[in-house]
């Protein structure tokens, strides 16, 4: 069960325990010591390696993600990842998406009343049922809150997404019985936290409550958790696409920092702890070098994002990471190791990839206008 107000949260905190802000000296926390000590090899306890094994993650599948989660899916199928996560921003919502109106009986062209009714059910149809009986985990993104949706019809529309038979079985064995957009599950010796923060309302009280005790649980001695996966829409504050991120708003900021420093100290008590966000429709790895964070210390939390799974590609942050990329499809593969480091590769799509992965009514020069352009750089050129 998941441990209840040994550190706590309460909305009249402005800072984590343990991380210090606004130029307040860094420190770690007492409870991160004493996770650390906790974590140290025990006298007659035996260490086993474990084989490695992956699993895959990427977000944004909005505009033309009906021709990218296809390939996607044969892909991440064809290398026996684990499961796949998509970290929200399913369809556009405030207009039909590119790849949904290509795939209209007789070239009908969908006005907004007609394409908000089945957007939702497209996203089933067109991406998620390619997947088939395959483990898919989901995240809520913004598009997930364009009005008229809201995270009540989020749950409602994705309860089974949101029950699967991990999920249930974590919040039984957690305590807790109701659904919410966000949960974790614990797979081998990782947990895969998935947080909600696609609306200006989060991180709320519940949420923060939540989430700290998710992080006592995985500090205590006994968790048999090395590792933590963060995965959100949204990027933390702060980060190098802090112009597209928490940083849009002040409880964003104000929570996330928070979680920033709760994450830190994990890490500082000898987890292994990852944050990966999309929202920003790129790939860019080490978002969380920034200024910001390394004035506090050098080592700062492993940041990655990959909102490459089919929205409208941004150019690139002028401070991003040399590795990033945008103007391409695809998604991370992780690889877990058995002392609960994991490795990220980038796996891009190739053109042919969304062609021989495409449902049969998609039309092969609405993919080539996909791959090709759906970007800022030739932002709405001729199709």
């Amino acid at each position: 069960m998941i441990a209840k107000g040994r550190v706590g949260y309460s909305s009249a905190m402005s800072q984590p325990t343990g991380f210090q802000f606004l130029r307040i000296p860094f420190q770690i926390s007492a409870l991160a010591t004493l996770a650390a000590l906790a974590l140290l090899p025990q006298p007659g306890r035996t260490q086993q390696a474990a084989a490695d094994w992956t699993f895959a993650v990427s977000g944004d599948s909005r505009n033309c993600g009906d021709f990218v989660v296809p390939a996607i899916a044969a892909k991440v199928k064809a290398e026996k990842d684990t499961f796949y996560w998509h970290l929200g921003d399913f369809r556009a919502m405030y207009a039909p998406d590119e790849d949904l109106q290509s795939m209209q009986p007789g070239g009908k062209q969908l006005d907004k009343e007609e394409y908000l009714p089945i957007a939702w059910d497209d996203f089933l149809t067109h991406q998620m049922a390619s997947f088939g009986d395959f483990p898919v985990f989901l995240g809520r993104g913004n598009h997930e809150a364009v009005k008229p949706m809201n995270r009540e019809a989020y749950i409602q529309k994705f309860q089974s997404f949101l029950n699967r038979p991990e999920i249930a079985a974590q919040r039984k064995t957690d305590g807790t019985e109701t659904v919410e957009s966000w949960y974790h599950w614990i797979e081998g010796s990782v947990d895969f936290v998935t947080v909600d923060n696609a609306s200006k309302d989060q991180f709320s009280d519940a949420q923060m409550t939540w989430l700290r005790g998710v992080i006592d649980h995985d500090l205590s001695a006994d968790s048999g958790v090395k590792t933590i996966v963060v995965g959100m829409h949204e990027s933390l504050p702060h980060s190098n696409s802090s112009d597209h991120a928490m940083d849009d708003w002040d409880l964003g900021i104000r929570t996330g920092e928070i979680v920033y420093g709760w994450l830190y100290d994990a890490q500082a008590a000898g987890k292994n702890v990852y944050v990966i966000s999309s929202h920003s429709h790129y790939y860019s790895p080490n978002i969380y070098s920034t200024p910001y964070w390394k004035q506090y210390t050098k080592k700062v939390l492993p940041g990655i994002i990959i909102g490459s799974a089919g929205a409208h590609r941004y150019a690139l942050p002028a401070d991003a990471d040399k590795q990033s990329k945008t103007r391409i499809y695809g998604f991370l593969q992780g690889t877990v190791h058995g002392d609960g480091t994991i490795d990220f590769k980038l796996h891009e799509l190739s053109e042919d990839d969304l062609v021989q992965a495409k449902w049969p009514e998609a039309p092969v020069d609405e993919i080539h206008w996909c791959y090709l352009h759906n970007s800022d750089e030739d932002d709405a050129p001729e199709k």
